[in-house]
Order: structure tokens, then C-alpha cells, then sequence
């Protein structure tokens, strides 16, 4: 047997859980997936090979319908397609593309956009708060292109609200700027919008959405936008290791997800604006924003990172209670930790008095 990790003790204790606070509930094991995914009426379709199959061009074309888009492509992870799509959208110059400096194409895609592409970032906006068009005012320059996340994740999963993100869009329209959105998690802010997906994708030229968040899919994601803009990725997706022989697994679980997941997404919205009501009535405690503007917020408690990691793990292991293992140092209570709350059909295995009761538990222990 291989030597156990850091990672890997924290996905085995995960797994002896009988209760876990984030996101959907977690398969056990690989058969277990791959067992599940066989199940489903597709499965009996023959596997896509560099993209092309029956049930790849429908996973595309469903998703094209949904944001209303003429056409769409699957990328296998969703650095690729955000890359592909800036590269599109800049032609052979290097940029500039506007973007929130917390956003994810930045932070998490470790600034690939700049270090493998060339392409220079222009940072615009505040800290905590959803870019607006008053952020494109300010530019010293005209963007080739204008990114928006939504929601912005490391703000706290922060939504534009509609009238400002419908101004961001005329600015671009005005200006003949492209408009793309990392639409990682859109499926999750259309609740808070209560507008069609095809409505809020309008606004933009180009649109990334992700299968493996709220979805619960393996992986893999989909870039959406004109005919044009979809055929012009094409050498993009194979340069950067794009053009897998075969993604199917993917393909069943996104499938997977668009069936059962996406109709729940507003309910796990209302969910978790009734949980962090609870958590936010805490003395000492901070919820981020109040209320959450989707199915996701920012808890923030008067605790050490490195104590409270070590608590969460704890009660995991009494209580069979799986509050996560990545807590981060919080910007609103000094010394303090915060972490981040993901409301999915897990949340059907606890009360909310429950999550109360075991973030109490973990702060206590934490303070000893």
C-alpha cells in the first residue's frame, strides 16, 4: 500500500463520517461512483473519443440551450477553457484583461492567464465587493476583454446586484469590449437573480460554467458563446491539453448533475440563508455577506486557524460530524479563522441545531 498522506488521512476520516456540513454527500470509493454513473440511460451510448460522441454533443447542446448561447464546447477542467476563452477574446495581442484582483482566473488559476499566455491582467475593484461598472471607469486603459465572476468566492461569494451587472454589460456593449463571465458556480446565482440562466448569459459574450460545484459532477466544465467565438477555441482546447481521447465519465456525471442537482439549487439557497441566521446570532460570531446571496457564505469565528483545524478534525472523529479541514485566517475578526459554509443534499442529513451545536463544540475545543 502507498504511504499515507496529509490529504489522504483527511479524506479517510471524511469518509467514516456519517454527517458532513459541505456539498453533496461524498461516494466512498471509485466503484461506487463509476457504479452510480452506469446506471444512467447514457451510459449504454458509445464513448466520445477527442470529443466527438452522442452523449458529449448533447451534454453541449443542452447547456448552449440553457444559457441560450448558439453553441458550446466541454473542456475536461475549467483553467483550460478560461484560458482558451481569454486567448479568443484577445486575438494575438496581450491583453489587457480586466479582471477582480480576488477572482479566481487570478488566485486560484495561479495567474496562468499571464505566466503561460502572454496576456497582461489589468486589477480592478475592491476587496469584498462584486465588480461594478464604475471599476471599468477607473481603467487607465480599454480592456481587450472584461471578466466578471459570478459569484466572486473569495469575497464571499458576493452576486453584482442585476441593475449593476446589466450596467457592466452595456459598458462593454458601448465600448465593443467582449464580456465573459467565470460562471463557475451561475447555475447557483440564478436563484438569487430569479431570472431565467439565458437571461443573465445575455449579458455576456462568452460564458464558463463548471460541473463538478454545485452540480456534485466528477469534473469538467463547458465554455458557451457564438458559433464564431466556439470554433476559434478549437486549436486553444488542443494546445492546452484539452482534447482528451475520451472524457466520459464526465460527460454521465455532468449529465448526471444538470438532472438532479440543478432543480434543488434554490432550496439549498433558502437552506443556507436559515443556517447562517443561526450561526450569525452566535455572539463573537461573523457570518459574510448577511444573508448569503447564494447557496454559499463565509463563517467567521473567534478561534486560531491551527487550533480550529485541529478541532473540526476532532469532532469528526467523536461525533461523526464533518465540518471540513481548510479553514483560513479571517479579515474580520483579528486572531480568528474563517470558513467557508456550501449548502448541498448533504445538509438532508442534519438540522441546523446540529451545525450549531458542533461549531460550538469545535470553537470550545479549539480555546483550550
Amino acid at each position: 500500500m502507498p504511504a499515507t498522506r496529509p490529504g489522504h488521512a483527511d479524506i479517510e476520516l471524511r469518509n467514516r463520517c456519517t454527517r458532513w456540513l459541505n456539498g453533496h454527500r461524498p461516494l466512498r470509493s471509485m466503484r461506487d461512483a463509476l457504479l452510480g454513473l452506469a446506471e444512467l440511460p447514457e451510459a449504454r451510448l458509445p464513448l466520445d473519443v477527442y470529443g466527438e460522441g452522442e452523449a458529449m454533443q448533447a451534454l453541449e447542446a443542452q447547456v448552449a440551450a440553457l444559457l441560450g448561447k448558439p453553441a458550446a464546447s466541454f473542456f475536461h477542467k475549467g483553467v483550460a477553457a478560461q484560458l482558451a476563452a481569454l486567448r479568443v477574446h484577445c486575438g494575438d495581442g496581450d491583453g489587457p484583461v480586466a479582471l477582480h484582483p480576488q477572482c479566481h482566473i487570478a488566485i486560484d488559476e495561479a495567474e496562468a492567464f499571464e505566466q503561460l499566455l502572454g496576456l497582461r491582467g489589468l486589477r480592478m475593484g475592491r476587496v469584498d465587493r462584486p465588480s461594478h461598472v464604475d471599476d471599468l471607469m477607473l481603467l487607465p486603459e480599454r480592456p481587450a476583454v472584461v471578466t466578471v465572476e459570478l459569484p466572486l468566492r473569495r469575497g464571499g461569494y458576493r452576486l453584482p446586484e442585476w441593475d449593476d451587472l446589466v450596467a457592466l454589460g452595456g459598458w462593454c456593449r458601448a465600448a465593443g469590449v467582449p464580456l465573459h463571465f467565470d460562471g463557475a458556480r451561475l447555475w447557483e446565482a440564478a436563484a438569487h437573480y430569479g431570472r431565467p440562466l439565458a437571461e443573465i448569459a445575455a449579458l455576456a459574450d462568452s460564458v464558463y460554467v463548471s460541473f463538478y460545484k454545485g452540480l456534485g459532477g466528477l469534473a469538467g466544465c463547458v465554455l458557451a458563446g457564438s458559433e464564431d467565438f466556439v470554433q476559434r477555441l478549437v486549436p486553444w482546447k488542443t494546445r492546452l491539453a484539452g482534447n482528451l481521447f475520451t472524457v466520459h465519465p464526465y460527460v454521465l456525471s455532468a449529465l448526471q448533475g444538470l438532472r438532479t442537482q440543478l432543480p434543488r439549487l434554490p432550496a439549498y439557497r433558502e437552506r443556507a440563508r436559515a443556517l447562517a441566521a443561526v450561526l450569525a446570532a452566535e455572539p463573537g460570531w461573523r457570518v459574510a455577506p448577511e444573508p448569503p446571496q447564494v447557496n454559499a457564505f463565509q463563517l467567521h469565528l473567534p478561534a486560531a486557524p491551527g487550533a480550529l483545524r485541529e478541532a473540526m478534525l476532532e469532532v469528526a472523529r467523536r461525533d461523526g460530524f464533518w465540518l471540513g479541514a481548510r479553514p483560513a485566517a479571517s479579515q474580520l475578526i483579528e486572531g480568528g479563522t474563517m470558513v467557508e459554509i456550501v449548502i448541498g443534499d448533504a445538509a438532508q442529513g442534519w438540522a441546523d441545531a446540529e451545525s450549531l451545536a458542533a461549531w460550538r463544540a469545535a470553537v470550545a475545543l479549539a480555546g483550550r
